[in-house]
């Protein structure tokens, strides 16, 4: 098994700059207009690219293991939608829903376009909306790894 602690601090440090991005862009604003400074869209870029892989990072490295330490069962042996369910039940994550949204959102980010302005302000927006939540099931996972 590998080490979960390992994972939790890429998963902190993704989290630490989606945070600080979060904060650039809500000094900032979001609104079309700022589109064409390129600055800004370098800081959207980076918001979204963060955020992806801190969901990744969650989603794929850090949930499996856990899974495998709440229920000492392998989890090679169970759907992700099962381990999203047991982590569920264990009040890490809000609710296998949840993470599903997190996922679509995910995917909107990766199959938007450069001209679907709108759909990109609106799909961080959304995701700007769920650094808090995101930022709290990293600190429940933290306590169950101490």
């Amino acid at each position: 098994m590998k080490d979960p602690k390992w994972i939790l601090r890429e998963v902190k440090t993704h989290l630490a700059l989606v945070e600080y991005e979060r904060e650039r862009i809500e000094e900032k604003g979001l609104s079309p207009d700022l589109l064409e400074d390129r600055d800004f869209l370098i800081l959207l870029d980076a918001f979204i690219f963060r955020f992806i892989k801190l969901q990744s990072a969650l989603g794929e490295k850090l949930f499996p293991l856990l899974f495998e330490i709440l229920t000492g069962r392998d989890r090679t042996e169970v759907t992700f939608i099962d381990i999203l369910n047991t982590l569920e039940k264990y009040g890490v994550i809000p609710s296998a829903e949840y993470w599903k949204k997190l996922r679509k959102l995910r995917n909107e980010f990766v199959h938007l376009y450069p001209w679907e302005t709108e759909l990109k302000l609106e799909a961080v927006k959304r995701a700007l909306e769920e650094v808090e939540t995101l930022e709290g099931i990293v600190q429940k996972i933290e306590k169950i790894l101490k």
